[in-house]
């Protein structure tokens, strides 16, 4: 049986910016670092983290904008940018060569750090996107980001309308994801935590244009596994057999009764899958 531990909470400088992780010990052991999706935060992490982290070192990171991170000072949220702040996290904490898992918008800069350090990375986990994203699910998510209230009257209140959208994980995992995600501001109601900068962009069509991957994915040479919800509308199934003839090293799996939240929809199955990967 799993040991319950809990993280200690760090912050280190990096390109510029104080950025903000949970490490969850284990040093000594394999580094396995943990970059999360759009609107996620090092705490979505926790139930893999506190799965695997008696046999790696893990650290599970906030993303410039997100959770206690610094906000983007130059409103820079590019792939290059969250690539950057990847290479100078590593630098800080002398990570030479570590496995990397990234969720949705964090598998993209996973991706797109492994094609340019591809000497770093001990093994990637691609969790539920492609460098090409399915439009349904992208659709989606701008949408909910550009309808969300700017705030609440109470946190059951913010949790109230966020599980709404769910339908696939328990409660505790929605409650979690609400807790880290919002904050109380000072007229005492509860609005969100991240850069709201990353909402307006989306609500007046001023989103960086999408880095093409593809060219990055050849050069990613060490294992790779890519993880799907059977449920998704973000990873289609033509763009990850796209993405199985293109990785050099590669494996997939798909996770059942999960949406694009994977590790949180079905965390047991997909910490399985993923302990299967790693050995």
């Amino acid at each position: 049986m799993t040991t319950q531990v809990q993280p200690q909470s760090k912050t280190v400088t990096a390109n510029g910016h104080t950025l903000h992780y949970l490490d969850w010990g284990a040093v000594g052991q394999p580094p396995l670092l943990l970059v999360h999706g759009l609107r996620g935060h090092a705490h979505s992490w926790d139930d893999v983290a506190a799965a695997l982290c008696e046999d790696y070192h893990v650290l599970a990171l906030d993303q410039r904008g997100r959770g206690d991170s610094d906000w983007a000072k130059d409103g820079d949220y590019t792939t290059g940018a969250y690539v950057a702040d990847l290479a100078g996290f590593c630098a800080a904490l002398n990570l030479e060569k570590f496995t990397l898992m990234g969720h949705s918008m964090g598998g993209r800069n996973a991706m797109a750090f492994g094609g340019k350090y591809p000497e770093m990375l001990e093994k990637l986990v691609i969790v539920d996107v492609g460098p090409t994203l399915d439009s349904r699910g992208s659709q989606r998510i701008a949408d909910e980001i550009k309808s969300v209230p700017e705030e609440f009257d109470s946190f059951e209140a913010a949790f109230a309308y966020m599980n709404q959208q769910n339908r696939f994980s328990s409660e505790s995992v929605m409650r979690r994801r609400v807790q880290y995600s919002t904050r109380e501001l000072p007229n005492g109601k509860v609005g969100w935590k991240y850069d709201l900068l990353i909402r307006e962009q989306r609500r007046n069509g001023t989103v960086p244009p999408s880095d093409d991957l593809w060219p990055a994915l050849p050069n990613i040479t060490g294992p790779s596994l890519i993880v799907r919800g059977v449920e998704t509308d973000i990873l289609s199934a033509e763009v990850a057999q796209q993405m199985l003839t293109t990785l050099p090293n590669v494996a997939m799996v798909e996770i059942p009764q999960a949406g694009h939240m994977v590790f949180e929809d079905n965390p047991a199955d997909f910490i399985a899958a993923v302990k299967g990967f790693l050995g």
